[in-house]
């Protein structure tokens, strides 16, 4: 937390191409100016996290917020923290920056995964993170659609034998999904 806190305006003026000198913590830049620069201007940066200091972090440094391994009701109360800190920083996030990374699975998770995710997932049991099939999974994003998350990552806990029905499956699941 500490090194995006300090690292991350670094970058945001890097990006922007202005020549920057600066010191901080074992490293210093003189004369530095990055070329080619990002061709989003100003280029967008989510952050992640669910403890306190990287949901503020977020709301004073981020462009967006994407969590991952947390219900939607932990989701909505992330987001008034990280709102919170964007106000007393004088900024806002877009209500369209607001993102869940979601594993899901498309069978019971096995004695061992649910045990690693478990040790993951801040107390949190992983029947509550970890849909199961496709329609615990669009059931689940619509609770997170419900309490205004709009972008989503989908990540398949077990590995897909078929990467092209695996696409198709959550296409068919979740394709009409209305955000």
């Amino acid at each position: 937390g500490r090194a995006i806190d300090e690292l991350l305006p670094l970058l945001r003026r890097l990006w922007s191409g202005e020549e920057v000198t600066w010191s901080g913590d074992g490293v210093a830049l003189r004369g530095v100016r990055l070329a080619p620069v990002p061709l989003q201007d100003p280029l967008e940066v989510w952050l992640g996290g669910m403890g306190r200091a990287a949901l503020e972090r977020c709301g004073r440094l981020g462009d967006g917020w994407l969590p991952a391994q947390c219900t939607p009701e932990q989701a909505a109360a992330g987001r008034e923290v990280v709102e919170a800190a964007a106000a007393a920083a004088g900024r806002t996030i877009s209500e369209e920056h607001f993102g869940v990374s979601i594993g899901y699975a498309s069978e019971a998770l096995s004695p061992a995964q649910r045990e690693a995710l478990a040790a993951r997932a801040r107390g949190v049991d992983p029947a509550q993170v970890v849909p199961v099939g496709p329609d615990a999974l669009r059931e689940r994003l619509e609770r997170f659609v419900a309490v205004g998350f709009s972008k989503f990552v989908l990540r398949p806990l077990q590995p897909p034998g078929d990467w092209t029905a695996e696409l198709g499956q959550l296409r068919q699941a979740v394709g009409d999904l209305q955000t």
